[in-house]
């Protein structure tokens, strides 16, 4: 059974290793541009009905009015913009938009890039777009030109490359349940229209036939405007999957997912705030704690992560965004994250070091499964690497306001007994059933034998581990060699160490 898990891991953990060196936004557009590249390839074999220069040439000139318009309304409004966003969404509809072949063609194309990327900025409220941008500019597109969308990505030649990307995309978002649900519903509909048919056959046509994989996996996902939480998922597929499966209904896919995205919005309208700092706290060397505060209702969960985006201009590759941890708990009243700082510091983290009192920062897209269990009986071990402790700083500050007791064995690890941090937190989370261990990976290792060494009971414990994609993975390793199953073992998704 152990060597079956192994087999399954393995790839699992070549997968992750994969990811974790992208953001989801890099990963969705370079996603987009290899299908626009092997659409380009395929023409000459006329797998797909156009043209290789049309192809090509449809979509730069989307990309270029997407990325001229986003730049049009940042300025005027004064608002910072993310260009991978804008690329993203033109590569979208280049990719759901027949290609143009004819001046009045291109100049359609044009007109549904512009009202995609005017819908971001416009149709806002709190500072948050409210519809799916690539989406919009198809709806615009056939209301004032009669040029539908003709979704020529949902062909059989491509269906194999949006299906493996598709499931990247899913992996890195955590939006199985969000695609399964879809699926679910739209399966059911999918079936009464196909009464007799053989099931399997069904299936395979329409997801070779038609643009459901990339509806599903691409534009149903958009973090935005789709749901974070799984309480919500299942309204929202089904306003979606019942708009694009109920024929009886006569609308698009992106007229459904558009009323979905309302739907999204009224179930979650604080999905994005502005975050003024309150103050900065230094916590070891080259770690640094910020604090902000916020107007209006906004509740999480101890353990969970976030989003954050530097209202700039200028950034390197990686971008003015990410994904990291809140280590503030939700009773207290301002909202933290904190973040190791190097000497050779990526662009973002250059910024954040310069940031001072009163400076903005936009915070979005909560999410993560990594928070206690309702069964307080269940004894729980959390394992830390690094900054990877934050989650459980959150958790432990919790268990002291809330006066909750947990049984729960810390085992944190890092270079240097300098580089431990919320030490205090930690001490007066121990009349709550907190119990701490510390360990010097510099001078020892993590290994099975130091978790076993540091919680003895750990065969009957829920493991929580968090840190660096390798240090993750090597706790995982030498969980599973002491005998402790795959589902006793979570690790959520913390990307943004660089």
């Amino acid at each position: 059974m152990n060597d079956i898990r192994k087999l399954i891991q393995r790839p699992l953990d070549a997968v992750d290793g994969f990811l974790d060196g992208l953001t989801s936004y890099k990963l969705l557009l370079y996603f987009l541009i290899i299908l626009i590249g092997w659409a380009t390839l395929i023409s000459f074999r006329h797998s797909v009905p156009f043209r290789w220069y049309d192809i090509i040439l449809s979509a730069l000139l989307i990309v270029a009015d997407c990325r001229l318009s986003g730049e049009l309304f940042a300025r005027l409004l004064n608002i910072p913009r993310n260009f991978e966003s804008d690329y993203i969404t033109g590569l979208i509809l280049a990719l759901i938009m027949s290609p143009a072949s004819t001046g009045k063609g291109f100049a359609v194309l044009a007109g549904a890039g512009f009202a995609a990327i005017s819908s971001k900025y416009l149709i806002t409220i709190y500072r948050r777009h409210i519809f799916n941008p690539a989406a919009v500019g198809a709806v615009i597109s056939a209301l004032l030109f009669h040029q539908y969308a003709s979704w020529w990505v949902g062909t059989s030649a491509l269906a194999p490359l949006v299906f493996i990307g598709g499931l990247l995309i899913m992996r890195k978002m955590h939006r199985f349940w969000l695609i399964a649900g879809f699926a679910l519903v739209y399966g059911f509909f999918l079936h009464n229209q196909f009464d007799g048919a053989a099931p399997f056959h069904t299936v395979w046509l329409t997801a070779t036939g038609t643009g459901i994989l990339f509806f599903a996996f691409v534009m149903l996902t958009e973090p935005l405007t789709s749901p974070d939480r799984l309480r919500n998922y299942l309204m929202y597929v089904l306003v979606v999957g019942i708009g694009y499966g109920y024929n009886k209904l006569k609308l698009s896919p992106e007229e459904a997912l558009l009323i979905g995205n309302g739907l999204a919005f009224l179930l979650e309208p604080w999905k994005r705030l502005e975050l003024k700092l309150e103050s900065v706290r230094k916590e070891a060397a080259g770690l640094y704690s910020f604090a902000f505060s916020h107007q209006g209702f906004f509740s999480f969960k101890a353990g969970q992560y976030m989003e954050w985006t530097l209202p700039v201009r200028q950034s390197d590759t990686r971008g003015n965004r990410r994904y990291l941890t809140l280590s503030s708990s939700p009773t207290e009243n301002l909202l933290s994250f904190s973040v190791r700082i190097p000497p050779k510091a990526s662009h973002f983290k250059q910024v954040l070091a310069g940031y001072k009192p009163g400076d903005k920062i936009l915070a979005a897209h909560l999410a993560g499964s990594f928070s206690l269990p309702a069964d307080q009986s269940k004894k729980l071990a959390f394992v830390a690497g690094g900054i990877g402790v934050t989650p459980f700083r959150s958790i432990a500050k919790y268990l002291i306001d809330s006066r909750q007791n947990r049984d729960i064995s810390l085992l944190y690890c890092a270079n240097s007994p300098d580089e431990f941090v919320f030490k205090d937190v930690f001490k007066q989370a121990e009349a709550n059933g907190f119990s701490s261990h510390y360990l010097n990976t510099a001078a020892a290792p993590v290994s099975a034998e130091a978790i076993s060494h540091a919680i003895p009971d750990y065969k009957d414990r829920l493991f929580f581990v968090s840190g660096p994609y390798g240090y993750v993975k090597a706790v995982r390793q030498a969980l599973i060699s002491l005998g402790v199953g795959p589902t006793s073992i979570k690790s959520d998704y913390f990307p943004g160490y660089g």
